[in-house]
């Protein structure tokens, strides 16, 4: 029992550790975008962008990947568009910080059971349903599962040096599913079960939409895989 717990210890004190890396990063970038410093926030946000993959790949809870994500694309938004005013974006940046440090901060007083550790369902099983889908341009292809899915990820390969998105929309909503830039792919292209938003995403409906943005990259879709 006490190699257990200084186990979970030592995972928590990783998880806030990388969670304080990233509002760090996430305040550098941002203060380089209230100065107007464009050449400065671009290379900030790369290592904002670098800290995000770490987390993305760890087993902090979807829901704060999701909140992480969605100040990710804030940050890349005001790189791109840096018109508005210094006042608006300190306010946000101040507050988007305090609530990522409000929400991760959970994870020290609450046992890993409730906040960041997933644990097995028996009754859970994996399917694997075979696409074989090659994109070599931006497309849409409905899908029919076989059954519910209680979460969604993704199989296949990009070639090119561009981005490459796929995108999972049902009648209610529409959440990114895989993006080149945010899960681990390996030398050769090729990737395993990636998920950015629906690692643990219920959709409800056995019909979805895969909507596919490409640049400068082509892609093919092996499979999906999901809990049902």
């Amino acid at each position: 029992m006490p190699r257990k717990y200084a186990k979970v210890i030592t995972i928590t004190e990783e998880k806030i550790e990388l969670v304080q890396k990233f509002v760090d990063a996430y305040h550098s970038t941002q203060d380089c975008i209230d100065s107007s410093d464009v050449e400065g926030a671009t290379a900030k946000y790369k290592d904002l962008l670098d800290v995000y993959k770490k987390m993305a790949s760890s087993n902090i809870d979807p829901m704060h990947k999701e909140l992480a994500y969605d100040q990710l694309v804030k940050v890349y938004n005001g790189i791109q568009n840096p018109v508005q005013s210094s006042s608006m974006h300190a306010t946000t940046h101040i507050i988007a910080a305090a609530v990522l440090l409000v929400l991760f901060s959970f994870m020290v007083f609450f046992k890993p059971a409730v906040f960041g550790a997933v644990t097995a369902d028996v009754n859970q099983q994996t399917v694997v349903q075979d696409l074989n889908l090659a994109f070599v341009e931006s497309g849409s292809r409905i899908i029919h599962l076989d059954d519910l899915p209680k979460s969604l990820t993704i199989s296949g390969k990009v070639d090119g040096n561009g981005f490459a998105r796929v995108y999972a929309a049902t009648q209610g909503s529409r959440f990114l599913l895989f993006d080149n830039d945010l899960v681990k792919i390996n030398s050769d292209g090729t990737f395993t079960a990636a998920c950015v938003h629906s690692c643990s995403k219920a959709l409800g409906t056995k019909d979805i939409t895969i909507d596919v943005e490409l640049s400068n990259a082509a892609l093919t879709i092996y499979s999906l895989e999901y809990e049902k």
